[in-house]
């Protein structure tokens, strides 16, 4: 439970320091933008991740603590709440914005947005891959920036491991 509280508590100082980049804009970033952004936004998230991994690896593995990523989820989901006000417009009435209605319920949206990339640092968490704290913050740049279809038309699988074979990270 101490180590637990000390993971959240350094997650949540390191989300706020992050989002401290988000402020020094003027206008609202485009999506060229906020994916150059991602470096920054997620520079100190992304480091407390990699200081706790190897026992967030054991807490958040089937044998852990489910409770410990549903608190890692309310954490993203309230930073998000903060980050969107100075990311996206919320405000549909807002006369740059071009919005049309959404097929997808608000709360279905940030559950698609924060899991999103919660998923991606548990998944680098759990897996043996030795990919930089800098590619992560990358991945995480695309995954905000492209839909799932953009991204995978974006990817060589030829280069990637044989279909026929289950991924190791299913098993961690």
């Amino acid at each position: 439970m101490e180590i637990e509280g000390a993971i959240i508590t350094d997650l949540q100082e390191a989300l706020k320091e992050d989002r401290k980049c988000l402020t020094q804009h003027s206008s609202f970033p485009d999506k060229e933008e906020i994916f150059r952004l991602s470096q920054e936004s997620f520079a100190h998230t992304v480091q407390v991740c990699s200081d706790y991994r190897e026992v967030s690896r054991i807490l958040l593995s089937p044998n852990g603590d489910i409770n410990l990523l549903t608190r890692i989820k309310r954490i993203t989901y309230s930073e998000f709440m903060h980050r969107g006000k100075l990311l996206f417009y919320f405000n549909s009435q807002h006369p740059s914005t071009n919005v049309h209605p959404s097929p997808i319920p608000v709360d279905y949206l940030f559950e698609i947005y924060t899991g999103t990339l919660t998923n991606i640092i548990v998944h680098w968490v759990r897996s043996d891959d030795r990919i930089s704290t800098s590619a992560l913050r990358e991945i995480m740049g695309y995954a905000q920036t492209h839909s799932p279809v953009e991204l995978i038309y974006l990817t060589n699988f030829d280069e990637q491991a044989d279909p026929d074979q289950p991924s190791p990270h299913f098993n961690s």
